[in-house]
């Protein structure tokens, strides 16, 4: 019997999410075939999941980083160094199939703003996901979390010959997200961002 690990969840095509991995999850992650295993948290994955990966061909990015303090000054669950380096996994299809450990399930809701979720919805799956991890200081970092701090692909819709808007150029960051590389989940909501916001100045 496959036993998926805790909390386990796609996030989009090829991107999966859970909170940690035990050795029974082994014959259930073989079915993924993944490439890349994103670890987000101060405690690295077990060697028994190292070993795992290692037979497997799975390479493991670990993103450590100490432990939360909250002041007046910094609000920060996740710090921003983390988040644009994982980042620059989940919007690179070399990586993928890829899966996210991420104990405090907090790195999906700042990638689902990301998709401009609206953050009820954002909040509802946090809760949702993490069931009795939640925290509502963690939902107030995902709140308070501001995408403008970090390097992202920006994009614009190209007009084509036959005059529709289908087509993409990178306008910056090329060398850190290359367009030929972005998932295809991520351009598509980028072009319905993009539309969107063209009808709302055109009525």
């Amino acid at each position: 019997m496959l036993a998926p690990p805790e909390l386990f969840g796609i996030v989009e095509e090829n991107i999966y999410r859970c909170a940690e991995i035990d050795r029974l999850n082994f014959p259930f992650l073989e079915t993924l075939s993944l490439t890349t295993i994103l670890s987000i948290g101060q405690q690295p994955p077990s060697p028994a999941v190292h070993l795992f990966a290692r037979e497997h061909g799975i390479v493991i990015k670990h993103m450590q980083f100490s432990a939360w303090k909250m002041s007046e000054e910094e609000f920060k669950l996740l710090p921003d160094h983390v988040v644009q380096e994982c980042l620059s996994y989940v919007l690179n299809t070399k990586y993928c199939p890829l899966l996210i450990i991420d104990m405090s399930c907090t790195f999906i809701g700042v990638l689902r703003k990301l998709q401009h979720w609206n953050l009820s919805s954002i909040i509802n799956e946090y809760r949702e996901m993490s069931f009795d991890r939640s925290q509502y200081l963690y939902e107030l970092y995902i709140e308070m979390v501001d995408l403008n701090k970090f390097s992202i692909p920006k994009l614009r819709l190209v007009e084509t010959h036959s005059g529709e808007l289908t087509e993409y150029s990178d306008v910056d960051n090329c060398q850190k997200f290359p367009v030929q590389l972005l998932p295809k989940w991520y351009i598509k909501q980028e072009q319905m961002w993009i539309q969107d916001k063209q009808r709302m100045r055109q009525s």
